[in-house]
């Protein structure tokens, strides 16, 4: 309760705690914005002209900003709509004259509201933690997907079998496309096929553009400075084919100096080697990409397994968690 006559405040406060409540009296608006930033309060009763005529206005508009479930509830020795009608557009729930025949109805009205924001405030907890358990018990339940998928991986390797994601990854498709061929022997004697590597090579974007047509590459690496096409249309060119596709776009190391190679993730460029000097360091990039490769084929079958398994639970899940998120949009 906010109000600069104490005895009101005495009296408020004899009568609400009678019906149940816990209340702090205030005579400063300042040290009540303090409270409702600090903690949760139900119910807000302020004099609409505490600590001068009108300031009641501002410290509802506070406490529905700050505490949106917080009722406030506003007393006023005047009448007139003029002076009444600000107070409710900042969004009071009542406004209330300062008369001893409108006592009663003021605890009523309090209780009744603090009643109320507590309960809207404990269904939102529950919500929120039946959607947290929710939340974990579908990660549960993807984990022992994993494990399943895992397994099944285990037996068909022992049958002398193999699985469809070691499948899709059994051999890498690289394109090389770099004018100089000093790069490609590199590569093409360091990633064997034994190894599960496949690299392609082309001199030229336009020659890029045709091999890639017909063999999609899983790894596109590009020099910077191509003698025919610029490198972003070729790689765009790919990725809208392929879009699936790892990007490598890099320049090679010159006379006393170094490279740098960079990822091209979406508009992005992102620095992969940033001291690009041997042909030895981007070979060993190329195989934490191809790992990389792996694994999110591996994420894409737990995840297609997962839905194949469950799919009723899914559209459920996802069903419920939209209902949810309606829910907390609406009560905010």
């Amino acid at each position: 309760m906010v109000d600069q006559d104490r005895s009101v405040l005495k009296g408020l406060e004899r009568l609400l705690t009678a019906a149940g409540l816990t209340v702090t009296t205030l005579t400063d608006a300042a040290r009540a914005r303090d409270q409702v930033e600090k903690r949760f309060i139900p119910v807000v009763l302020c004099d609409l002209d505490t600590p001068e005529p009108g300031a009641g206005v501002d410290l509802v508009r506070f406490a529905r900003e700050k505490s949106p479930l917080t009722a406030v509830i506003v007393m006023t020795a005047k009448k007139t709509f003029e002076v009444v009608a600000p107070a409710f557009r900042a969004g009071a729930a009542d406004v209330i004259p300062k008369t001893q025949e409108t006592v009663p109805y003021l605890r009523e009205r309090v209780v009744k509201a603090a009643m109320e924001t507590r309960s809207a405030d404990t269904r939102d907890r529950l919500l929120s933690e039946v959607a947290e358990t929710h939340e974990d018990f579908l990660r549960k339940m993807m984990d022992l997907s994993k494990q399943v998928t895992d397994l099944e991986d285990k037996i068909l390797s022992r049958e002398g079998n193999i699985s469809s994601s070691a499948n899709e990854l059994s051999v890498v498709q690289l394109l090389l496309v770099d004018d100089a061929p000093a790069l490609n022997a590199v590569l093409s004697r360091d990633l064997p096929a034994d190894k599960g590597w496949r690299v392609r090579y082309a001199q030229s974007g336009g020659e890029a553009l045709d091999v890639a047509s017909q063999t999609p590459p899983n790894i596109l690496v590009v020099n910077e400075t191509l003698p025919d096409l610029p490198a972003t249309m070729v790689i765009k060119t790919i990725k809208t084919r392929t879009p699936d596709v790892v990007t490598l776009l890099f320049s090679a190391p010159g006379e006393g100096g170094t490279g740098e190679v960079k990822m091209v993730d979406q508009s992005k460029l992102l620095m992969l080697i940033p001291s690009f000097s041997a042909p030895d360091q981007l070979v060993s990039s190329l195989q934490e990409v191809r790992e990389g490769l792996r694994q999110k084929l591996r994420e894409r079958r737990y995840l297609q397994n997962f839905r194949k398994q469950h799919l009723e639970f899914i559209q459920k899940y996802n069903a419920l968690k939209s209902r949810l998120e309606k829910s907390d949009t609406s009560n905010g």
